[in-house]
């Protein structure tokens, strides 16, 4: 048997390809779809790679591939070889849409930078002759049905079958209606037989009506005459047809001769089309199942990351499947899979088969990019019951069979899958022709692969060099499988505490037990242990990782809000510098002042103790904006502190902190302030006067700019400045929010539509900024 052959039907290879014919735009390439097949050359496996990565890369950037109008034109070409042969319309219609096609594919690569790939060949490879799809579509609608505009003659032929079919119908309905008068017509209809249009007479009356009998109907009752009147226009009209087809028949010809002129070349695009075709139904079948290209090795060894059986994922969502982990190759060539029965076992000898001839099939899979793949020369596979009454075999001999053929031919390149080894006979013969069959392949080299409930190979492969033992864990706790595969580790088949589970009785169980010996149940109970340490081992280690994860956050979210703080913090530096270079210029200016000022009164002392009470004034101010520029904590405030408002020098005393505004009584009277506005200095409150209580907000502003703010932030500014504007007596503002889209507009009118301090608004005039602002009258305080 030819190479692969028996591991693509046994591992249903044929329903990865079916998938992905599924997803080629065109028969060709269904068809190639089909046809793929392992390749033997590591560089073919490493070029078909690429070529799908590539062009799934391409797929994501751009969308849609054009290739739905490739058609199947091999037996046109093949015709236009033929002398004298001519394409009909159909066939020139699937040869201009192939030709289209590539023109249109040769677009799309192109857009592929840098400009050498994988599918630069292909590319270069597609034909463009925008002559002959041009000719061809003038010639030829999307019905097949050549257009009257191929040719002028066709077109002055066709205009007189009108006229002509025309003057024929009034011909015959006049016809019609004398002979209807005399109650010789069958039907007042006109039909045709034979291209010629004609009348349907009652039979008893076809001599009363003058003219050429076509034909009778089945019954015998109708006759159908071509009135001799008509016979010079039915004529005419049939020499017109036979012109029409003589032109048509011209048209394609020429259109055929044109078509074998390029035959060869088009041969070639059509070829790359259905390559390009089968490359991106891969591609797409890459995106549909998450897939990537593996690294491709030279040396004989397999390593699978997060692998997942194709299949399941077909049938369930890709966090239902549980991934594959397994590094075989070097100085472990031999893996014996143990565990319960629908546990997991075969399923991952098959993830581990089909993985391997999708990779060299060119076809991306279904794990991660860190998995290796060395290139096999075959793949032997021994799965399922090849029993057989036909051919006289039982399930154990079709497994010999099966086994034979793998200790013949495997070679120390070849990957050998066995399912159950040694089973189906007694488990001691069973067991010890294993342990020879897997020492034969092992001293070959070949990578291997065997489930098995043997407990002797367990035993000899823990022992034995080069193999190693594995296992698919089981929840013990619960008696169910997790279809974790766990390395090292042999694992038990938990026949015996299944039938417990299943409700068998407890003495027959116990029974059970006693007669497995102290051996066997030692080393049961051995692996049980094992099996359950391993478990909790890994939760913690889950645990771990989880815990690590969330400080590598933590410390990240860390960082940043530090690094916030400083960029904040040299802001405010900046600020604090450029106000001190500002204070230490106007104090200098004020002092030059005063200086030029007494030199020019000569040092009067009415001019001395100006020039003392301008530096006076000066230094308060400076020492003001000092104090406004030093930092202040908001939330320090309480009640009884002794506060400054920005820009004045009047000390007051909060008496009371609501929110995030205050109660300040000052010297002449009592203000309501936002906290946010308010210095803590230590200064003696001077005597408050308790006379009146209002509102005063800082910097009221009769305008807002909104533009370039999200809608959240700019709802939260016009609450702040309605409430500043109104506290403040405004009884007229203006919101600017620019004209845009118009969203930022409404949300600003369907906050005002409720707001208690808005009397009315409305657009601006076009002196206000016309619909870009909205005007605002508020209520009266």
């Amino acid at each position: 048997m030819p190479p692969f052959q028996s591991a693509i039907k046994k591992l249903e290879f044929d329903r990865i390809l079916h998938r992905i014919s599924q997803l080629a735009s065109s028969d060709p390439g269904r068809e190639r779809a089909h046809q793929l097949f392992p390749k033997g050359s590591p560089d073919d496996v490493v070029a078909e790679l690429q070529k799908v990565t590539d062009a799934k890369e391409l797929l994501i950037q751009e969308g849609g591939v054009p290739l739905d109008g490739v058609k199947n034109i091999t037996p046109q070409l093949k015709k236009t070889s033929i002398a004298n042969a001519v394409l009909s319309a159909e066939e020139l219609l699937n040869i201009c849409s192939t030709l289209q096609a590539s023109r249109l594919m040769k677009t799309y690569l192109g857009k592929k930078r840098p400009e050498r790939t994988s599918l630069q060949d292909l590319q270069n490879s597609l034909l463009v002759d925008k002559v002959i799809e041009y000719n061809i579509s003038q010639a030829i609608d999307e019905h097949a049905r050549v257009r009257d505009s191929a040719s002028k003659q066709l077109r002055t032929i066709r205009r007189e079958i009108v006229d002509v079919s025309s003057q024929l119908r009034d011909r015959l309905a006049a016809i019609l209606k004398r002979v209807s008068e005399m109650e010789f017509l069958q039907e007042e209809i006109v039909t045709t037989r034979d291209g010629r249009m004609v009348i349907p007479v009652k039979t008893e009356f076809k001599r009363n009506v003058p003219g050429f009998i076509h034909s009778t109907s089945a019954s015998g009752a109708t006759t159908f005459i071509e009135p001799a009147e008509t016979l010079e226009l039915n004529n005419r009209l049939r020499e017109l047809h036979i012109e029409e087809q003589r032109e048509i028949d011209r048209i394609l010809r020429e259109l055929t001769e044109q078509v074998r002129e390029i035959g060869p070349p088009l041969q070639v695009a059509l070829g790359a089309l259905s390559d390009l075709d089968v490359i991106f139904a891969r591609a797409k079948y890459s995106v549909e199942l998450i897939g990537c290209a593996p690294v491709v090795v030279n040396d004989v060894r397999l390593q699978l990351v997060d692998a997942r059986h194709p299949g399941l994922l077909m049938r369930h969502r890709r966090d239902e499947v549980v991934p594959l982990n397994v590094s075989l190759g070097g100085n472990v060539r031999s893996l014996v899979i143990t565990g319960p029965n629908a546990g997991g076992k075969s399923v991952a000898l098959k993830t581990i088969g089909l993985l391997a001839l999708c990779v060299q099939a060119g076809i991306h899979i279904s794990a991660s990019d860190a998995s290796e793949f060395c290139i096999f020369d075959d793949i032997f596979v021994d799965i399922g019951d090849d029993q057989s009454i036909e051919h006289d075999l039982s399930t154990y001999s079709s497994h010999l069979v099966n086994l034979r053929d793998i200790v013949q031919n495997a070679s120390g390149k070849s990957l050998v899958l066995m399912d159950e080894i040694g089973a189906g006979t007694d488990p001691e013969e069973g067991g010890a022709l294993a342990i020879s069959i897997l020492t034969e392949l092992g001293q070959r080299g070949s990578i291997t692969v065997s489930t098995t409930h043997l407990g002797m190979l367990k035993a000899f492969v823990h022992q034995a060099e080069g193999m190693m033992n594995g296992s698919m864990e089981f929840d013990q706790q619960h008696l169910r499988p997790t279809y974790r595969f766990v390395a090292g580790i042999p694992g038990s088949s938990y026949a015996i505490e299944l039938a417990e589970r299943m409700g068998l009785p407890s003495q027959t169980v116990h029974r059970a037990k006693s007669y497995l010996g102290a051996e066997k149940v030692n080393l049961e109970e051995l692996l049980l242990d094992l099996a359950r340490r391993s478990q909790k081992y890994d939760q913690q280690l889950s645990a771990l990782a989880k815990e690590r994860s969330q400080t590598t956050a933590l410390l990240q979210e860390y960082q940043k809000k530090m690094d916030e703080v400083r960029k904040e913090t040299k802001e405010i530096q900046r600020e604090a510098m450029r106000k001190a270079e500002d204070i230490v210029a106007r104090a200098q200016v004020t002092v030059e002042k005063v200086v030029k000022e007494i030199k020019e009164q000569r040092a009067t002392s009415i001019s001395i103790k100006q020039a003392k009470a301008a530096i006076q004034q000066t230094r308060e101010q400076l020492q003001t904006e000092q104090e406004q520029m030093a930092p202040r904590s908001d939330a320090a405030l309480q009640v009884g502190d002794f506060v400054l408002m920005p820009g004045s020098t009047e000390v007051g005393e909060i008496s009371e902190i609501k929110g995030n505004h205050a109660t300040v009584l000052w010297r002449h009277g009592i203000l309501r302030v936002r906290v946010s506005t308010l210095q803590k200095t230590d200064k003696k409150k001077a005597e408050t006067d308790r006379r009146s209580v209002f509102d005063l907000p800082l910097q009221a502003q009769s305008e807002i700019d909104l533009r370039g703010m999200t809608g959240d932030e700019a709802v939260q500014k016009v609450e702040h400045f309605i409430d500043d504007a109104y506290v403040s007596g405004l009884r007229k503002v203006s919101i600017i929010h620019g004209k845009g889209t118009g969203t930022l507009r409404k949300r600003i009118a369907e906050l005002l539509q409720q707001y208690r301090y808005v009397r009315s608004f409305r657009l601006g005039e076009w002196n206000e900024g016309g619909s870009g602002v909205t005007v605002v009258e508020l209520h009266d305080k």
